[in-house]
């Protein structure tokens, strides 16, 4: 059972499950018709969505994980199964064709919309991301869009429960550029492993330094278009809840990334992004069901 926990990657899945759990919510205070069954099927389909995707990742990552060393990851990457040599030929086939069903059919079961999200993400996360015939993650930009539009079809996979208020074109770009920020300083510690397994990613084709560099005028637009969003009283106030919250926290840990910076690693650990953003999905997943029930 510890091997599939480790497939599942829950630190990851759990920062991917932060939009769909807004979303969630929001779809929830809109739309006082759903059930709680429904919800759960939905949560469900995530997780199993999740699984497929990460264990793919492992699956595909194996020449990268074996030298990989360093802090600034959910675990140690050179214990994940594939590394150790924990999963055999048929429940490799097991976990795969079991996980893909469970997504697809739970998903079905929330709704057509919540399949074709769920599904969207499966492509984008698995199979674009980690696939090792197309394998984008190891690719400049691609590798930080994928994660982009990911985190962005979770988000509609969650809205979609429901009949839910979508957010503004500006809002999506807020959240393209909030993702891209937190992404780019995995991208750079993963540098010198990226480039010993031949990986052509953004922080290999562009250099660490200046795609750190980049978060400085990213982090600039996102803070301007932040003050467009929490003034736009058209939006629910979820959406402009969290520019407001994640803003500031943004600015702030990009300041404690560059003084964390030792070339050629960031020295810090990312359970400083990572649970302040488990304490938001436990407020919004707390906040949607207290909706759906009363």
């Amino acid at each position: 059972m510890g091997t599939y926990f480790k497939l599942l990657r829950i630190k990851i899945a759990l920062a991917f499950f932060f939009p769909f759990v807004l979303g969630l919510s929001v779809a929830a205070t809109a739309d006082t018709s759903i059930s709680v069954p429904k919800a759960i099927s939905a949560i469900m389909s995530f997780f199993f969505a999740s699984f497929f995707s990460s264990t793919l990742n492992f699956y595909s990552d194996v020449e990268a994980d074996r030298i990989f060393s360093g802090v600034f990851k959910d675990m140690d990457l050179k214990n994940q199964p594939f590394v150790t040599g924990d999963m055999s030929r048929n429940e490799t086939i097991a976990a795969f064709s079991v996980s893909l069903i469970l997504a697809l059919t739970l998903s079905l079961l929330a709704g057509l919309k919540v399949l074709i999200y769920i599904s969207c993400f499966i492509f984008v996360v698995g199979f674009l991301y980690s696939h090792p015939k197309i394998k984008l993650k190891g690719r400049p930009l691609t590798d930080i869009l994928c994660n982009i539009l990911g985190m962005g079809l979770s988000l509609f996979a969650g809205l979609s429960i429901g009949r839910a208020n979508h957010p503004s074109v500006v809002y999506l770009i807020w959240g393209a550029l909030f993702v891209a920020i937190v992404y780019i300083p995995t991208v750079v510690n993963d540098v010198p492993f990226d480039q010993a397994a031949g990986f052509k990613t953004s922080g290999v084709v562009f250099g660490a330094e200046r795609l750190l560099v980049s978060m400085i005028p990213l982090t600039l637009i996102m803070s301007l278009l932040a003050v467009v969003v929490f003034l736009d009283d058209s939006l629910v106030w979820q959406f402009r809840l969290t520019c407001l919250a994640l803003t500031p926290l943004t600015i702030l840990g990009v300041i404690v990334i560059f003084f964390s910076w030792k070339p050629p690693r960031i020295n810090l650990n990312p359970d400083i992004v990572l649970v302040p953003m488990y304490f938001a999905d436990a407020f919004f997943l707390a906040f949607s069901f207290y909706k759906i029930i009363s």
